[in-house]
C-alpha cells in the first residue's frame, strides 16, 4: 500500500509504504472479548486526543507538511518570530523560528488555518491556508507547500497597520493542477492595499528615521565626550556622560565597558608626588613653545603641592620677564587669518569635520567654559568646507590636557594648530 506525497512547487515525489499486521482468525472471538473489555478505556483516551488526533501511529500521514519555509526581514533571516497555526480562531500549534529564521508544521486536510506570524517590535502578518472542500480522491496523498518565506517588517509608533489585520495571502488546493499553491488574483488585491497604506506611513517612518539620527549624532557626541573625560582621567565626569549614552541606547556594549572599566580604577588615580611630577613636565613642556599661560597655571598648581621647592617659582619669574618683552609685539586674535592647510584629519574624522563647517562660521570661534571641576577651552577652526575641534581641559588640581576631535594631542599641537 502506497501513497503519493505531492509539492506545491511540483518539486519532488516522494513514496511512502505503510505495512499492515494480520490477526489470525483463530484469535479473532478472544479478540472480540478483549475489545469489549477496552472499549470504555479507549473512549476515555480518545476524549484526551488533541487537535491533530491521535490513536494509530500506523496511519497514513495525509497532510500538508510546510518545511521549506523561512521568516526573513529583507536579507536577514529572522529568528524568534513566534508563528502560529490558529483555527476557528483558537491557536492549536506554535512554534518560534530558529536562527536560520525557519519552521515547519503539519497541517491535517478538511480546515481553513490562519499562520500568524509576530515579533515584538514587527507588525503581525498572516497567511491563509484553505484545506477544506478538497476532492476525496486529492486527501489520498500528501502535499508539500513547497518554498515559502514571509518577510517581516519594524513596527513604528504611529503607523496604520489595519490592512495586515487580514492576510497577506492564501493558499488553496487547485483541481486543475492538483496541488496546493497560492492564490495569485487574492495576492495582487492585498498587495495593492497594502501599498497605498505603505505610502501613508512613509511619513512617519521618514520622521522616525530622522529622530533616530538625532539620537545617533547625541549619543556618538556623549560618547567623544566621555573619552575625552577619561583620557583626561576625569573618571567621575566620563562616567556621567557613558551612563547618559546608556539611556538612549541601552543595549550598547562600548559606554557599558567602559563604565566597569571606570568602577576597577583606584580610586587615588594620581597621588600628590604623581601629580607634582606631571604638573613640572606640563609646565616645562608649555615654556618651550612659549605657552606661557598653561606654564604658569602649571607651576603655580605645582607650587600648592610642593610649597618649599624653589623650581616653579624660578620658573614663574621667567614667565613675566617673557610676557613683559612680548607686549609690545602682541597680535590680537581677530588680526589673524587662521588656516587649515597644513592641518591632518584622518578620514574617520572627515564627517565630523564637514559638520562642524556647517554649524560654525569662517575662522575661529572661540568658547571658555566651566564644566564640574576643571575650565575648558575650546577652539574651532573653520577654512572652507571643513572645521577642526580643539579642546583645552584645565583641572582644578592643576593638569592640563589637550584634544582635537576628540584625540588626546600634546601642547605643540595645540599651538602650533589651534593658537597659530
Amino acid at each position: 500500500m502506497s501513497y503519493t506525497f505531492k509539492s506545491s512547487s511540483i518539486s519532488f515525489v516522494v513514496m511512502l509504504a505503510l505495512m499492515w499486521l494480520i490477526t489470525p482468525a483463530a484469535q479473532a472471538q478472544d479478540d472480540q472479548n478483549q475489545d469489549q473489555m477496552e472499549a470504555p478505556a479507549k473512549e476515555k483516551k480518545k476524549k484526551k486526543r488533541s487537535f491533530w488526533g491521535g490513536g494509530d501511529t500506523n496511519a497514513i500521514e495525509k497532510n500538508l507538511e510546510i518545511k521549506d519555509a523561512f521568516v526573513t526581514e529583507g536579507e536577514k533571516m529572522l529568528r524568534g518570530v513566534r508563528v502560529a497555526v490558529i483555527n476557528n480562531g483558537a491557536t492549536i500549534d506554535s512554534a518560534f523560528t530558529d536562527k536560520y529564521g525557519g519552521f515547519s508544521f503539519k497541517l491535517k486536510f478538511d480546515y481553513r488555518y490562519i499562520l500568524q506570524f509576530s515579533k515584538a517590535g514587527y507588525v503581525t502578518k498572516s497567511v491563509e491556508i484553505d484545506l477544506i472542500d478538497m476532492p476525496d480522491e486529492a486527501k489520498k496523498d500528501g502535499y508539500d507547500l513547497g518554498r515559502f518565506n514571509m518577510g517581516m517588517i519594524r513596527y513604528v509608533d504611529g503607523m496604520e497597520t489595519d490592512q495586515y489585520d487580514i492576510p497577506v495571502a492564501r493558499y488553496y488546493f487547485d483541481e486543475r493542477t492538483k496541488i496546493i499553491q497560492v492564490d495569485r488574483n487574492y495576492v495582487k488585491k492585498r498587495k495593492e492595499l497594502i501599498a497605498q497604506q505603505a505610502a501613508q506611513n512613509q511619513e512617519v517612518i521618514d520622521e522616525k528615521a530622522e529622530e533616530e539620527d538625532a539620537l545617533q549624532d547625541e549619543y556618538n557626541t556623549l560618547i567623544r565626550d566621555a573619552d575625552i573625560e577619561f583620557e583626561a582621567r576625569d573618571y567621575e565626569l566620563a562616567k556621567e556622560y557613558y551612563m547618559a549614552a546608556l539611556k538612549i541606547k541601552p543595549l550598547a556594549e562600548y559606554p557599558r565597558q567602559q563604565i566597569q572599566a571606570i568602577n576597577n580604577l583606584r580610586s587615588d588615580d594620581l597621588n600628590q608626588d604623581e601629580k607634582y611630577t606631571l604638573l613640572i613636565s606640563q609646565g616645562d613642556e608649555a615654556m618651550k613653545i612659549k605657552d606661557y599661560e598653561a606654564a604658569e597655571n602649571a607651576y603655580k598648581s605645582a607650587i600648592k603641592l610642593r610649597t618649599t621647592d624653589p623650581y616653579p617659582r624660578n620658573q614663574l619669574k621667567k614667565i613675566e620677564a617673557a610676557k613683559a618683552a612680548m607686549q609690545a609685539t602682541a597680535t590680537t586674535e581677530s588680526e589673524k587669518n587662521y588656516s587649515l592647510k597644513d592641518v591632518q584629519i584622518s578620514n574617520e574624522k572627515m564627517g565630523f569635520c564637514t559638520e562642524l563647517a556647517k554649524k560654525y562660521p569662517q575662522g575661529l570661534t572661540e568658547e571658555k567654559y566651566m564644566e564640574g571641576s576643571k575650565t575648558i577651552t575650546r577652539r574651532i577652526i573653520v577654512d572652507g568646507n571643513i572645521g577642526v575641534e580643539y579642546k583645552k581641559i584645565v583641572h582644578n588640581w592643576g593638569g592640563v590636557y589637550y584634544f582635537k576631535n576628540g584625540k588626546t594631542v600634546s601642547n605643540f599641537v595645540w599651538q602650533k594648530e589651534a593658537i597659530q
